[in-house]
């Protein structure tokens, strides 16, 4: 199985969601600029767009809704001579060690930052889809713009920000959206560093004691950790009831994540544009 592992965000907020169409700047009445920038899709879903950390450009960097602070290569971090200290941030289930360190400028497309605070890691360690990859960008730099909208079929992500900017100092919150398991609501983490859905098994089982599932489960691992493949009847995400597969393994303590009962990728959404509207807290898709 082919995944991400992600950081989680520490802050989040549970949003509308809201079906097509999608707005437009003009529609909402507001002086507006876009723009955009191309991407390539790796595996039918990992956003990577070309970008920019200190003096380094045309760096290959991911795109994911799913971290609060972006990540750059233990390499790219070498090359421009990081000072760096060690911590440690939170993965799907327990607690990870990584540097820190402070990039004198972080950038994709129109959006700019200085003296931004990364994380380093051995990016090669962490997925085989990221062996090539210079960095993850997260929702520090992404939360910069009102609003980003992701066109899978035109490989495009526009950037839509005010006329004469504003100013982001903190990271916006994760994008949590609720599903329905089997009459159950949960609410999960919208992140487009991940393939499919992943849920908290002990979390949902506490629950729902007496969870359906249909066919044979499949034993996978995630980074050391081992998860199951299931399918669930009785699934609804913003439509009709269906049968779905996700990966299912216990979560961290409710007191570090609470509220999260998992974590959910666009494509689950089935979704041909996606659009992460940061200024009116709003997701939206089509």
């Amino acid at each position: 199985m082919r995944h991400w592992v992600l950081y989680v965000c520490r802050a989040l907020l549970v949003l509308g969601i809201i079906p097509p169409p999608l707005l437009n700047a003009q529609e909402e009445g507001r002086s507006t600029v876009n723009r955009t920038v191309p991407f390539e899709l790796l595996s039918n879903f990992l956003v990577v767009v070309r970008g920019q950390i200190g003096n380094l450009d045309g760096l290959k960097l991911i795109l994911d809704t799913g971290t609060t602070n972006s990540v750059i290569d233990w390499k790219v971090a070498e090359k421009l001579r990081l000072q760096r200290h060690p911590g440690k941030v939170m993965n799907f289930v327990s607690h990870i060690p990584v540097e820190w360190a402070d990039v004198p400028e972080l950038g994709i497309g129109p959006i700019r930052a200085e003296a931004v605070r990364v994380m380093v890691v051995r990016l090669a360690e962490y997925s085989e889809l990221a062996e090539n990859a210079d960095g993850i960008i997260g929702l520090d730099l992404l939360g910069r713009s009102d609003a980003l909208t992701i066109d899978y079929e035109k490989r495009l992500i526009s950037f839509r920000s005010a006329e004469h900017g504003i100013d982001h100092p903190d990271p916006p919150p994760c994008f949590k959206v609720p599903i329905v398991v089997q009459g159950l609501d949960l609410h999960l983490v919208v992140d487009t560093g991940f393939q499919g859905i992943l849920l908290y098994r002990d979390r949902l089982r506490k629950r729902l004691p007496l969870l359906r599932t249909e066919g044979e489960s499949t034993i996978v691992t995630m980074r050391r950790t081992q998860a199951t493949r299931v399918k669930l009847p009785g699934v609804r995400i913003g439509g009709p009831e269906e049968t779905i597969t996700v990966v299912m393994m216990d979560g961290p303590d409710e007191r570090t994540l609470p509220g999260v009962d998992g974590y959910l990728g666009p494509a689950a959404l089935h979704a041909k544009r996606i659009e992460f509207d940061f200024a009116a807290r709003v997701l939206r898709w089509e």
